[in-house]
C-alpha cells in the first residue's frame, strides 16, 4: 500500500496540490487495503491520511493503522473535513470530479470557504490503478479461474427447461461460494432474440434447446473478471455458425496486436474492420473492451476515439460482437494483460 500511496503523492504534487480529496470508496480500498470504505479519504503532499468516517465504521478503520481516524460522532462530517483541511494550512485540494455528488461538492466547498481552492480532477486515480502489480495480476487470475469455473458448472447442471433467471441465480450462487461474498457484477443471461440486448435482464423465458449467451464476473480479495460466452443447445443455425466464426475471428485479429506500445483505438479498430469488411459493422455498437481490476469497467477503454497509449501490466476484456435485431446478438469477451511484446489471454480456452 505504501508504493500506491507514493504513487499518488507524485501524481498529487504533479498537479500543484497540497491534497487530494478521495471519495470514491474502490480508490480508497487501492490505497489503504480497507474493503468496508465508507466515508473520505483525505491525502496530503506530505503523505498523511486523514479518513473521516461514521460510528458503524470506526474501529475497523482503527485496525487498519496509517491514517487518522476522524469519526463524524454528532458533528457534520464535512465541517470536520473543512476543520482538518485548514487546520492542516492545505490550501489547495483536488476532489473526484466523476466521484463526489454536485451537492457534497456544495457543501465541501461552502465550507472551505474562499482561501482554499477546491480543485476537479478527472480520473487521477483511475489513470493510477490501470497498470497492475504482480500481486493484484495473481489476483485477477484467481478471479478469472473462478468465472471459468462457473461455466463449466453451468454445462453440468443445464436443462432444456430452466429459464434464464433460473441459469442467473445457479451462477449467483456459484460465484459467491466461490469468489467474494459480492458479484463484480449481475450475471446477464439471455436466449433466443434477448442476446441482441447487450445488457438483458434475465427473465421467465425457458431455454428450451435454444441457444443463450451468458456474461458474468466473479470478484477475488476485490479484484474482478468479466467473461461472456455463447451456449448452443443443439447444432448451430448456418447464419449464426456464420456470425459466430466472424466475431471470433475479430476477437482473435485484436489479442495478436495487443502489446505495450500501442494505441487503444488500434485495438478496436482491428476488431471493428475486420467485422466492418463481412458486412456488419453497423451490427456492432460499442467499444471493444476495457480494463478490469477493482472495479469491473475501468481505464483504458479500447474504443475508436481513444489515443491512449497501453502499457505493459494492464488488464483489458477484448469484447468484439455483432447484434442482429429480431433474430440473435453474438459477443464473446475474454480478458488479457497486456505485455512488452504480446499479451496473455488470462481466460484460457473456455470456449474454444
Amino acid at each position: 500500500m505504501e508504493q500506491r500511496i507514493e504513487k499518488c503523492v507524485k501524481k498529487i504534487k504533479a498537479e500543484a496540490l497540497d491534497a487530494l480529496l478521495v471519495s470514491n470508496s474502490v480508490n480508497i480500498t487501492y490505497l489503504t487495503g480497507f474493503r468496508k470504505a465508507e466515508g473520505y479519504l483525505l491525502l496530503t503532499s506530505r503523505q498523511e491520511l486523514f479518513y473521516f468516517t461514521n460510528f458503524l465504521y470506526q474501529e475497523e478503520a482503527r485496525k487498519i493503522g496509517g491514517w487518522k481516524v476522524i469519526v463524524s460522532n454528532g458533528t457534520n462530517i464535512f465541517k470536520l473535513l473543512s476543520q482538518t483541511i485548514k487546520r492542516e494550512h492545505l490550501r489547495k485540494i483536488g476532489f473526484e470530479a466523476k466521484e463526489l455528488p454536485f451537492l457534497e461538492y456544495r457543501k465541501i466547498k461552502d465550507d472551505l470557504g474562499a482561501r482554499v481552492d477546491f480543485l476537479a480532477t478527472i480520473d487521477l486515480m483511475a489513470n493510477l490503478r490501470a497498470v497492475k502489480t504482480k500481486y493484484e495480476i495473481s489476483l485477477i487470475k484467481k478471479s478469472v479461474k473462478i468465472s471459468g469455473q462457473a461455466f463449466e458448472f453451468i454445462r453440468e447442471i443445464y436443462s432444456e427447461t430452466m429459464s434464464e433467471k433460473d441459469i442467473s441465480i445457479e451462477v449467483e450462487k456459484f460465484l459467491k461460494l466461490k469468489g467474494d461474498s459480492e458479484l463484480a457484477f449481475p450475471p446477464i443471461v439471455a436466449t433466443g432474440e434477448s442476446t441482441a440486448f447487450p445488457h438483458h435482464f434475465p427473465g421467465e423465458k425457458k431455454i428450451n434447446g435454444n441457444f443463450f449467451l451468458i456474461d458474468l464476473g466473479s470478484k477475488y480479495c476485490g479484484y474482478c473478471s468479466d467473461l461472456t460466452r455463447v451456449f448452443s443447445g443443439s447444432k448451430m443455425p448456418s447464419l449464426f455458425k456464420k456470425i459466430y466464426d466472424i466475431v471470433r475471428s475479430a476477437q482473435d485479429l485484436a489479442i495478436k496486436k495487443i502489446k505495450e506500445g500501442i494505441k487503444a483505438k488500434e485495438i478496436d479498430r482491428q476488431a471493428r474492420a475486420f467485422i466492418e469488411k463481412k458486412g456488419w459493422g453497423k451490427y456492432f455498437g460499442h467499444g471493444l473492451g476495457h480494463g478490469v481490476g477493482l472495479s469491473v469497467h475501468e481505464p483504458p477503454y479500447l474504443n475508436h476515439k481513444n489515443d491512449e497509449v497501453l502499457k505493459e501490466g494492464m488488464v483489458l476484456t477484448i469484447e468484439p460482437a455483432i447484434y442482429i435485431k429480431g433474430k440473435f446478438g453474438i459477443r464473446l469477451e475474454d480478458m488479457v494483460l497486456v505485455k512488452k511484446e504480446r499479451s496473455e489471454v488470462l481466460s484460457g480456452n473456455v470456449h474454444r
